[in-house]
């Protein structure tokens, strides 16, 4: 079947219609070979339009079966597809055409062989309503898509119709108040680079391509978190279309209750983000550091990082990764990122924390934008197949630190690559109280992100499993842009999942919005 496109001849063929650094992490060091390498949704830009139209659980989206209707509809006839495509401005591309195999992918390449109902590239906000229309009429999921990184394939699933954001991509500095409007197509390093520009920045995660709306919805962990809080901390208002169609504001008193989920409950649970307002601070030099351990040191880096990172300046960022490189050995570094001209002086307090004298040192500054593309490895990233998971501590005690080391210990046995990436949830992500957003997380010290590359997927997937069962108790859950197939929302909300899911019912209540998370 071709594309369907409101302004030229329809030729259909065919038939047959189907529905938040490893790889590009929050913190990725540009280090070490045996590392891989950010949505809640793509990178890329949009397909070209020719031929086309102006308990609760993660679910693999990769095996997801359609999704389940509420009501005696039928899934749309050819007609009704071409119909629907002469009512709105952008592409609508169905299975068997050439831009169709191109516009499903999505960043991690497992999800290659996934088979959306269509993949509609959206050009403005008045199409979203539409397409709610449509979805709730023929019982279709709608699977939002901004960079297209969700770690389960949530905006490629099987049998939805996808709304590709990316189209929605502009930014507007707002001088008056230093805030910034960012559409929801746009990319981590498009803002970085418009407001560099204007000597602004908010925090964000490291990897270029990831979309600002899913690492902002997820809650948005990243380098300048310490100091500035999460993504999701910097948001003041956000527009959305809602599954009936209506358009709103949602801010602190408008909407407010919708304003609290946008804020870390994830991605497809409330409505369709069109676009988001935040507020800036201001971009400065960067001095990043890069310290190198013995493998065998695993332990007391990590313990001894846990204890500086409580009390470190919050203009002191580091995270530790602990990497396989085969044989049961394991590279361990730790990446810092502080003011220009702080790198050494805070390096030199970490090592006192440490107590191990490292193998390799590394100092560096860079300009805000620079920094950015350092830590990102440029501005692109290259699509890859990748599996991760993730635990979130309250602490990081000798025990729970020797678990971490077995779990990567293992993986380096098996000869395949792997590794544990331990971020801070420290500074000023612990200011708003655990219920303050649907983020949960704002009284512990650290997120540990599983992540390994490539393919091997079931192997990686029972990896991350072992890995959760080593931790235990140590671990009080995961954080939601770090998604895994099979594990229980509360898991990602602890005590926040109650009034996230009243809300979900209350403005989804036929689920029309998929996320890969059941809420």
């Amino acid at each position: 079947m071709t594309a369907i496109t409101r302004r030229s001849a329809l030729t259909l063929t065919g038939s047959g219609l189907v529905v938040a650094l490893a790889g590009c992490n929050s913190s990725q060091p540009p280090v070490t070979s045996t590392s891989a390498g950010t949505s809640t949704s793509g990178s890329g830009g949009a397909g070209t339009p020719t031929a086309r139209s102006s308990s609760s659980v993660a679910t693999p989206s990769a095996s997801a079966s359609s999704p389940t209707t509420h009501a005696a509809v039928h899934k749309p006839t050819t007609q009704e597809w071409v119909d629907f495509a002469h009512t709105v401005q952008g592409p609508v591309d169905l299975p068997g055409s050439g831009p169709y195999n191109r516009t499903k992918l999505v960043f991690d390449t497992r999800y290659d062989s996934n088979r959306p109902a269509a993949v509609m590239v959206v050009e403005r906000t008045a199409d979203v309503a539409r397409a709610m229309h449509f979805a709730a009429q023929h019982g279709l999921q709608i699977a939002p898509r901004g960079g297209g990184h969700s770690y389960v394939g949530a905006s490629a699933a099987n049998g939805t119709l996808v709304l590709d954001m990316r189209p929605m991509d502009g930014i507007s500095y707002r001088a008056s108040d230093r805030t910034v409007a960012v559409g929801t197509g746009a990319t981590l390093y498009a803002v970085k680079k418009y407001l560099a520009a204007r000597g602004r920045a908010i925090p964000t995660g490291t990897c270029p391509t990831v979309g600002v709306a899913g690492l902002t919805l997820g809650g948005g962990l990243g380098v300048e978190s310490r100091a500035h809080g999460l993504t999701a901390d910097r948001l003041t208002a956000a527009q959305l279309v809602l599954p009936d169609g209506r358009t709103v504001t949602a801010d602190r008193t408008h909407h407010a209750d919708i304003f609290w989920a946008l804020r870390g409950g994830g991605g497809g649970n409330l409505g369709l983000v069109t676009s988001m307002r935040f507020a800036t601070h201001a971009a400065g030099g960067q001095g990043i550091f890069t310290l190198t351990f013995p493998g065998s040191s695993a332990v007391r880096v990590m313990t001894g990082w846990a204890q500086w990172i409580r009390t470190a300046a919050r203009s002191r960022w580091a995270g530790v990764h602990v990497d396989a490189i085969g044989g049961g050995n394991l590279h361990v570094s730790i990446l810092g990122v502080t003011n220009s001209g702080d790198e050494r002086a805070a390096a030199a307090s970490l090592l006192a924390a440490v107590g191990v004298t490292p193998t390799a040192t590394k100092y560096q500054q860079f300009s805000y934008l620079d920094a950015a593309l350092y830590l990102g490895g440029g501005s692109t990233s290259q699509r890859q197949g990748f599996t991760a998971g993730s635990d979130v501590l309250a602490s990081v005690s000798t025990a729970a630190a020797t678990a971490i080391e077995a779990a990567v210990i293992a993986r380096s046995h098996t000869g395949r690559p792997g590794s544990a990436l331990l971020d801070p949830l420290t500074g000023a992500v612990s200011d708003p109280g655990g219920a303050a957003t649907a983020f949960p997380w704002r009284n512990h010290l650290a997120s540990v992100q599983w992540y390994a590359g490539g393919t091997g997927y079931a192997a990686a997937q029972s990896w991350i499993a072992d890995a959760h069962r080593r931790l235990g108790a140590h671990s009080v859950g995961g954080y939601v842009n770090y998604l895994e197939t099979g594990q229980p929302a509360k898991r990602y909300y602890a005590g926040n999942l109650a009034k996230l899911a009243r809300l979900r019912h209350r403005y989804d209540p036929a689920r029309r919005l998929h996320s890969g998370l059941v809420v």
